[in-house]
Formats: structure tokens, sequence, C-alpha cells
């Protein structure tokens, strides 16, 4: 299993926003059932096997072309492990939560 962080730039569209290539991209992940993911206002994260990771990836970065960009920059970010199990998004972010006194309250999201 893998966790990883993506993100997408489009370039050469008219208008600087861009939620229609946004949305197109979250349709892909909606229609797929075996990666995880939290999208997020900067990137979305994906957790899985890597082989089905990389694939949601290029079938977004297709998404993205078909919605309009000319020319799209992904960033990609891969956590992966080989000597331990992976630990998932939600417990990443637990155990850091756990070493800040007051995280919960305050309102922290990681």
């Amino acid at each position: 299993m893998v966790v990883a962080e993506v993100s997408f730039e489009p370039i050469g569209t008219a208008d600087p926003s861009y939620s229609d290539i946004v949305t197109a991209c979250v349709s892909v992940l909606n229609r797929q059932k075996d990666v995880k993911f939290d999208v997020t206002a900067m990137g979305t994260i994906l957790e899985g096997e890597r082989d089905k990771v990389l694939k949601v990836v290029s079938d977004m970065e297709e998404a993205c072309f078909k919605a309009g960009a000319p020319r799209v920059i992904t960033n990609l970010r891969i956590d992966e492990r080989h000597d331990m199990p992976m630990k998932s998004a939600q417990q990443m972010e637990a155990e850091v939560e756990q070493k800040l006194p007051g995280a919960k309250q305050t309102g922290l999201r990681f």
C-alpha cells in the first residue's frame, strides 16, 4: 500500500479558475473503487496499491485534458514503506494529533 498526494496544474486555459478541471478529476475518483481518496483545497490524498494509485493518477490527468487543459503539470508524491506495514493517512494524522496537546480542541486539521 502507498499513500500519495497529487495535484494538477492546467496551463493554457482561458480562465484562471479551474474548478471544472478539478470536478473532472473528482468524477474519475468517484467512478473507481480501489483507491481511497480525500480531496483537499490544494491537492488530493490517495491511498491504495501502488499500481492502482498510479492508474488513477493517469486517469485523472487524462480527465484534465478532456476538460480543456492543453497542458498539465502533475505533482505526485508517494510515501511507500518496505520495512514495515504502511499506515493509512488517517493513522498518520492520529499519531500527530496524539503528540500535540490540545490539537482536537483547537480544531487543527492534518
